[in-house]
């Protein structure tokens, strides 16, 4: 048992840690910097919120029902309530220290973040809740629901992540919600915004590809890897062609157009579902 567990988390942590650097490198076109000489210890809340917030991000990974998950026979892997706090805890960890910010800018740049991210994860429960835990199947009406959720969630999952037209402001201070952070602080700050990122992509793609119950995984797993490709090269191509939207739009994305396209879709499979 301890060792499925172990061997879980060690999963989880190379993919979270594959799919920030390649988010990093990929989508936002940050340059792949060397890890400083850390001390032994944070000196800053800014620094313990980014180790709090990529702890929680790889227990998440743990928890999601991957294909040919390790621990698959346990019952906290695909638990809604772990999953979600687990994800909602590594979004909201660093909002909660930039409430303490010294500098104004980074504080606003990290407030800002918050709203876009939280909006997008909003609309990105109610287009995965019914795929992961709502029991929705693969007949001819239900897959129809499921490509709407599909393409509600591939908007939200950006907003979410922070990734493509949704990327945050640096338009007041090309540090962003880093200004202000030494070196050490700067690189946590970044490798657990890329981390965050990760999760919420990783979070869309095991709602959409048939996990644990699939009657074939390994396609299953084929299709989670080809799905994450099409995220990474979507996202780093709208990143090159789209502008960045501001706070207002990106709201309006998400409360006003694909946050109630996700609760249609949901009401029409509980609908098909009882039919």
């Amino acid at each position: 048992m301890a060792v499925d567990i172990i061997l879980a988390i060690g999963l989880a942590f190379v993919l979270a840690s594959g799919l920030s650097i390649i988010i990093a490198w990929a989508i936002t076109g940050a340059h792949i910097r060397s890890v400083p000489s850390m001390r032994r210890f944070p000196q800053s809340i800014d620094g313990w919120a980014a180790l709090v917030c990529m702890v929680l991000v790889v227990l998440a990974f743990a928890a999601l029902p991957w294909p040919f998950h390790p621990a698959s026979d346990h019952a906290w892997v695909g638990h809604p309530v772990l999953i979600g706090g687990l994800v909602e805890g590594a979004f909201l960890a660093p909002a909660f220290a930039g409430l303490l910010a010294s500098s104004p800018l980074a504080a606003r740049a990290v407030m800002r973040e918050a709203q876009v991210n939280g909006a997008g994860r909003l609309a990105l429960w109610i287009a995965i809740g019914s795929l992961l835990w709502g029991d929705v199947g693969w007949t001819g009406l239900e897959v129809l629901g499921r490509i709407v959720l599909f393409v509600a969630g591939a908007v939200a999952v950006a907003a979410a992540a922070g990734l493509g037209p949704f990327m945050p402001d640096v338009s007041l201070s090309p540090l962003g919600a880093e200004e202000g952070l030494d070196v050490h602080e700067r690189w946590l700050a970044q490798a657990a915004h890329h981390m965050r990122a990760s999760l919420a992509l990783g979070l869309f793609v095991v709602s959409v590809v048939p996990g644990m119950e699939a009657a074939q995984p390994g396609i299953a797993l084929i299709i989670a890897v080809a799905l994450f490709a099409v995220l990474i090269v979507g996202l780093r191509r709208a990143r090159q062609t789209l502008p960045r939207l501001t706070l207002h739009t990106t709201m309006h994305w998400c409360l006003w157009r694909m946050l109630p396209v996700a609760l249609i879709a949901n009401v029409y499979l509980e609908l098909v579902a009882k039919g």
